[in-house]
């Protein structure tokens, strides 16, 4: 690890970029606990302050899916719709993924969403938090096909398909930075789902992403979207940036706007209660200022999943109301 750490870190005129081979060695140390917390601190600094190579990413992204693939339950491509949300969560405004995934289930879709909680840089409320906090619990990985197929949504955590990378969470709250392991880990794609949509923040970085999303993924159909805080949420009140899967590495992306003006989304305390309260009210009210937005959020997942062409058919094909009951049972109340 010193030296992998001294070809990134020995300075502006000196440091160099990972290969791939070195960037997966280094993956490799920090998932065995052979690194230090320190030489993982150190390591973590110093490419952020160089700049992430593609390189770099590709290696993380090559050891972490080989270990996940190593012991997966999924065949190699499953159909479903993989959402790659920051793991570090919202800590504005709620976010419209798990109530717009539970609609778009309902309709049909299988859709797997992961996350893990306390995470730089924002440290705000993710999907694992909100699905515990709506009384639901974590899918375990092993018996996450089961689920799958008789709820039509999972929410899974790496503790248990990767669970190396949760180890890092100290060394990673010390820093409290965003990390290269921020970009992977929303794109780890446990399940292998067919189609995967990823959110991303800085559209200069796009076109590298989806880039190498393809490269990492060949058998995937990977649609890249610049929503609400770096999310795969379409923005309420203007137009969304995306790359869809049909464009080949196009450095101008398209946009999709509302059909109609939703009011901006409240801003929310970080507490997964709260977060949890929102995705029942806009549920179950068909008068909530956002109740619409919601649906359209389903079935823009509903066109990315493959289950309609547009989104005006997605929209007809959803049901005008969500039953008052969660996938598990639960009872949708507020």
């Amino acid at each position: 690890m010193k030296t992998l750490i001294k070809t990134v870190g020995t300075g502006p005129h000196g440091s160099k970029d990972l290969s791939v081979d070195q960037a997966r060695e280094a993956a490799a140390l920090m998932l065995d606990g052979r690194a230090t917390p320190a030489q993982i601190g150190a390591l973590l600094l110093a490419i952020r302050t160089k700049g992430e190579a593609d390189t770099e990413l590709e290696g993380f992204f090559q050891e972490s899916r080989s270990r996940i693939l190593s012991c997966s339950p999924a065949p190699p491509v499953l159909d479903a719709l993989d959402i790659g949300d920051p793991y570090d969560g919202h800590i504005r405004t709620p976010g419209l993924a798990i109530p717009a995934s539970l609609w778009a289930a309902h309709a049909g879709l299988k859709i797997v969403l992961h996350g893990y909680p306390d995470l730089p840089a924002k440290f705000g409320v993710g999907h694992t938090r909100v699905w515990e906090a709506l009384g639901m619990s974590v899918t375990p990985w092993q018996k996450s096909l089961e689920v799958l197929d008789r709820h039509g949504i999972v929410v899974l955590s790496p503790c248990d398909f990767l669970p190396g990378w949760t180890a890092l969470q100290d060394v990673r709250q010390e820093l409290g930075l965003r990390t290269l392991l921020n970009t992977v880990e929303k794109s780890l794609n446990p399940l292998n789902a067919r189609r995967m949509l990823t959110g991303y923040f800085h559209e200069s970085l796009a076109p590298r992403l989806h880039a190498l999303l393809r490269k990492v993924y060949p058998e995937q159909q990977v649609t890249l979207v610049s929503g609400s805080e770096g999310s795969v949420d379409l923005h309420a009140h203007r137009p969304t940036r995306f790359h869809p899967f049909f464009e080949d590495h196009s450095a101008t992306p398209r946009t999709i706007a509302p059909p109609q003006y939703f009011p901006p989304l409240p801003e929310l305390p970080a507490r997964a209660e709260t977060h949890a309260d929102f995705v029942k009210s806009v549920l179950t009210d068909n008068t909530h200022p956002h109740y619409q937005l919601v649906r359209y959020q389903a079935a823009f997942f509903l066109w990315q999943g493959g289950h309609s062409a547009d989104i005006p058919s997605a929209l007809a094909s959803l049901p005008d109301e969500y039953p008052s009951i969660l996938p598990d049972g639960t009872p949708l109340t507020r």
